[in-house]
Order: structure tokens, then sequence, then C-alpha cells
């Protein structure tokens, strides 16, 4: 053996692993006697006293024994034979993950987040960050001892008091502090939610189509998705009902629904919770990006309207700031806030609390409500050249869904467009050219009934627009 005096472990510790490792392997048998301390030393170009520092940690560990004259050899000791259960494999899954997560293991999705037409994923070169890294300083330079060492499962108090004020402010959901919970972004949230609220075969409605990583966190839980298709006024009610009248859960994105951007209709709400009351069901709202607001009025969260408290509304700072914050929050009653928290000191104990402090700053400070202000506008003139651009380039063949906010659009292909080429194929031609964008076709449970492109513009420039949708419509071809 060689040892390597750049590494981190220590020399004494490479000569015992090697030993140990020997041992195990069976290449050292029991009884065989090593080389005195003074030979192996001079072999391995070391001091005598590492070498012995290694016999003395073999032998508190049993790999080693002493024999008369000052001897060292190896001890008997049971060695693993090899021959138990198979070792896991890659390809072999199925021996030995559980039926639930195969089921999210196997699931085909593409997603390319460096892509111009990632869908929500916002422009971080417009983010101020020089703001961030101050208050990130300034929150860590003398932390409080709670903030390093007990920082709470529902996330720092502060935080959880200014996220229910930026609510009232943002969005109008008039909220206390006691019913918020800090989460690890709002697939943290789901996945906890979704643990808690489920037994394996529990129904749940989910849209069709539909976000698919919020179907990951569902299928992980054991549960039984049923899909209710969405139209245009958002889920039907009455097909969900028909479809699992008991179901137990329904997740849905009322104020801007994924894939298709549109909203649900009052009456669709007021159905939805009528469902829930009767039933003792709940509701997952998901009111991912509805900070950007291009046109028409905001629309109150489905939240909002719940007298019962069946709905838990999910929401992230991660898509309006940047992805690898990770830090989410959900909202719902006080008794299902304080089981959230229990449930979450038994799991991984408390959200990651590094950037809790800064960003209780960055709410309280106003430097969020600037920055969207900001973006709005910028996204907005972004969505208007990708309007523009898929009217020029395209429009004969598609029809674009709802525009009043987020960071992406659908457009729909036309009769004539689908029998000339599938979205999927479209997809597929995209891979690789920097303009990979996602076939809507990929968001469905069932057979899909309609096809079409989701185009994301949050990182897409106004003056890149028609560049980038050129480049697409050309691997799609001309119309014949």
């Amino acid at each position: 053996m060689g040892l390597d005096r750049g590494s981190d472990l220590p020399l004494y510790q490479q000569v015992a692993a090697h030993l140990r490792n020997q041992i195990l392997d069976g290449r050292l048998a029991a009884g065989t006697r090593l080389a005195g301390s003074r030979l192996l030393a001079a072999e391995l170009g070391c001091s005598r006293a590492i070498v012995l520092t290694a016999f003395d940690l073999l032998y508190s560990e049993g790999y080693l024994r002493s024999v008369p004259r000052g001897g060292v050899e190896v001890a008997a000791i049971a060695r693993p034979s090899g021959r138990g259960a198979p070792q896991p494999e890659a390809g072999t899954e199925g021996e030995w993950v559980s039926e639930a997560w195969r089921s999210v293991l196997d699931t085909g999705y593409e997603f390319d987040p460096a892509s111009p037409f990632s869908p929500g994923t916002p422009d971080i070169s417009e983010f101020p960050f020089d703001v961030w890294s101050r208050l990130l300083r300034q929150t860590w330079g003398n932390p409080a001892s709670s903030a390093c060492i007990d920082m709470p499962p529902l996330g720092w108090r502060p935080l959880r008091e200014a996220t229910a004020e930026y609510l009232g402010t943002v969005r109008g959901l008039l909220c206390q502090p006691d019913e918020v919970a800090i989460t690890s972004a709002s697939s943290g949230a789901l996945n906890l939610c979704s643990r808690m609220l489920l037994n394996p075969g529990d129904e749940v409605w989910v849209e069709e189509p539909g976000f698919i990583e919020a179907r990951w966190s569902l299928r992980a839980a054991g549960a039984k998705l049923v899909p209710v298709p969405v139209d245009d006024k958002g889920l039907i009610v009455a097909e969900g009902i028909r479809r699992a009248p008991r179901a137990k859960l329904a997740v849905v994105t009322p104020s801007h629904q994924f894939p298709l951007g549109i909203p649900m209709a009052l009456e669709r709400r007021q159905e939805l919770l009528e469902w829930a009351n009767r039933q003792g069901s709940w509701i997952i709202e998901d009111d991912y990006n509805s900070e950007f607001r291009h046109r028409g009025s905001m629309t109150a969260s489905l939240k909002s309207l719940d007298r019962s408290g069946r709905v838990i509304y999910l929401g992230t700072f991660s898509k309006v700031m940047f992805p690898s914050l990770r830090i989410g929050y959900l909202v719902a009653g006080p008794r299902f806030i304080e089981a959230f928290g229990r449930g979450r000191a038994r799991i991984d104990v408390h959200p990651a609390g590094t950037a809790q402090l800064a960003l209780a700053r960055f709410l309280r400070d106003g430097h969020l409500l600037r920055y969207l202000r900001r973006m709005r506008k910028v996204y907005a003139d972004r969505q208007a050249a990708v309007l523009n651009a898929v009217e020029r380039l395209m429009g004969a063949d598609v029809e674009v869904m709802s525009q009043r906010a987020g960071l992406h659009l659908t457009v729909l292909f036309r009769p004539a467009m689908t029998a000339r080429i599938s979205d999927r194929e479209v997809s597929r031609r995209s891979r690789g050219t920097g303009h990979f964008v996602q076939p809507l076709s990929q968001c469905y449970l069932g057979e899909p009934d309609r096809q079409g492109l989701v185009l994301g513009y949050g990182r897409l420039r106004a003056e890149e627009a028609f560049p980038h949708l050129s480049a697409l419509a050309g691997l799609i071809g001309p119309a014949t």
C-alpha cells in the first residue's frame, strides 16, 4: 500500500484501514503473524510510532491479538460470508424499493432548469444579492443562541410573523403567525402533509393535466391518484365526485392552474369547499407564482373562502427569489399547525435555519415587496415578447392559454399541428439544443386529450424571445 500524505485521514488510520480490509476480505486469515512494526514502518516509509498506533487501534477493535515474545497476529473473527441477501445493484430497484416509491422512481419526466423555456424558473440575475448578502452578514455576525441551537420545527418566529404580514399584503390572505409554518419550499410541505394525512390506498384528486412533481409525494405516501379533468373554469368538481366521492384529499392550483394557467371559477371553488366540508376531506392549495400578476385583478385564494379549516395553503419564496433558497410556508388552522410541527420534529427537526433570519429581515424591511413590484413589470414585458413571437411564428398552429399570471404560458396544438407532429416529438428534438421545452402531454396521468408546449419565460429576456422561439419553431418544421 502507499500512504497518502495529502489526505485528511491521519496516516495511522490509513495503515489500520488497509490491514482491516485485508482481514475482512480474508487475505489475512486468523492466526497470520504480521511483520514486525519496524519492518512494516520501513516498507511504508513512515515512523514506527504510526504503525504501533495503528496496531493499538486494531487491538481495541478486536482484529489483532498479541502472541508470546511480542508478536502480533490476526485474531479469529466472524467475517461476512458474502453469501447473504444480494446487494442492491443498478437496475434492480424492484427487488428492494417499496412499491409506492417504485412508482415514483419509474415516472418518466424530463426537466431542464437551464433552458430558457424552463417553467417557473425566475431570473436570478435580477435579484438584489448585495442586499441579501448584507442581511446574512448582519443576522449571523452575532446570532442569538436559539438560532444556532434550538431552531423551532415550525420555523423562526420572526419569519412566521413576517410571512403572515407578507401574505396579507401580497395575497389579501389574513392569517396569524400561529397559523403559519416555515417549510422546505412547497414540495417539503406537500411531502409532510401527504405522510400525515394519508393512509396507503387513500384516494386523492389531482388535476388533469397537472403538476407532476406534486404527484410524487402523494404516490410515495401510498395514495391512489384520481385524475380529475380541468376545463375553462378549472377543476371539474362534479367529475371528481363522480370518480371518487370519498377521496381523502384534493390537490389543486386554483389561482393559476398548472400547466394551463386557468383560474378556478368562484362557483367551482364553492363546490370544492362544499364537498370537502361534507366529506370531511382536505384540500391542499398550491398558490405558486401568484405574486406575478400581469393582467386583471388579483384572484382571491381558496384559503380566504375557507370557513371550516379544510384548506391547507402552500406557497414558496424560492420561486420569487431564487430556487436554491428552498424556503416556503404553509398556512392552516392552529391545531393542524401544531400537529405539523410535532411531525416535523420527528422527521428532520426543523427547516434549514441559515437563511431564515435574513429572510425575516428581507421581508420586514420591504425588500421583497420592492423586488416584486419591479419584477412584475419585467416578467410582463417578457410574456408580451413571447406572445408576440408565438403569434408571428406559430399563430396558425397553436392556441395560447390564459396569460394572467405566473412565469409560463401553455400553447395548445391545433388539430393540423397535432396531425403533423406530437408535442413529445418536439420535446425530443429540443434535447441538447439549448432550447429544451416540456410537452403538455407529460403532465397527464392518463391518456392526453390535448397536446401542446409549456413555455417558461422567467429567464427569457424580451429581446431574446423571438430568436429562441424561432429556433424552437425550426425544430418543429414548417406547416404542410
